[in-house]
């Protein structure tokens, strides 16, 4: 009985050895629940665990305030919609890191967004994560759609070329919270709805996206003007290495 008893012991052990290391590749670098935030927002705990402490920046006395209840918990609020060079602007900045720089590694990023159609900017864009600039290697999700509020996922390489754009083919200004992501594969770009695919355009493995010296910014590009600010409320802001 000892005999026949110890290859179930041996197979039990290379079962708990080898579930952690089959249990997926995906590496989370970036993550804000927004649980810990003052009202008005100042700085956003990376939720990670890797550091990337947010850090809320506003002009013409724009504030990014807490929303309650968030998608889980609570999440975060940009100013509402207001035209002209005067209105109330602000965002969510955090450094450059290598991290957030995949080149041709596949990744997923997104957020959960909660908007109306009355928070639909008709005059400009509204940029919901971002990193780079259109003329720079950038990758972004961003809501350009006033009518029904299409998201879509950009992505750029060297010098701001070649630009590869997916636009959901279902609007997401409906009041209630929608999980958003864009995900890189080994061919395509993708734009997810509640986790359902509602758009994709082929993607080159070789595919560079390399913002580096790029912030990550989060309700618009910036603080300044001409900044496409988003209107509405954001929670579970993530960034993975798949």
């Amino acid at each position: 009985m000892k005999v026949r008893s110890q290859p179930m012991r041996v197979g039990l052990a290379a079962v708990l050895l080898l579930g952690p290391l089959t249990a997926g590749a995906v590496s989370q670098k970036l993550r804000y629940k927004f649980e810990l935030v003052s009202d008005p927002v100042t700085t956003v705990v990376d939720d990670s665990g890797k550091g990337h402490t947010g850090t809320a920046q506003g002009s013409n006395g724009g504030t990014v305030v807490i929303e309650t209840p968030g998608y889980e918990g609570q999440g975060v609020r940009f100013p509402a919609v207001c035209v002209g060079t005067t209105c109330p602007k602000a965002a969510i900045t955090a450094a450059d890191a290598v991290s957030l720089n995949p080149g041709t590694a596949l990744f997923s990023f997104g957020a959960r967004v909660r908007v109306t159609l009355a928070e639909l900017s008709a005059d400009h864009g509204s940029n919901l994560v971002q990193k780079g600039l259109s003329t720079t290697p950038q990758w972004k999700l961003q809501l350009d759609d006033a009518v029904a509020g299409k998201p879509s996922c950009v992505v750029r390489t060297t010098g701001g070329t070649g630009a590869v754009i997916v636009k959901s083919s279902v609007g997401i200004a409906d009041g209630t919270w929608h999980k958003v992501t864009c995900q890189r594969t080994s061919t395509t770009l993708t734009i997810l709805i509640d986790n359902v695919a509602r758009g994709s355009a082929v993607l080159a493995s070789t595919y560079d996206i390399n913002p580096a010296g790029q912030p990550l910014t989060i309700g618009a590009k910036s603080v300044g003007n001409n900044n496409d600010q988003f209107h509405g409320a954001i929670d579970d802001v993530y960034f993975n290495l798949d």
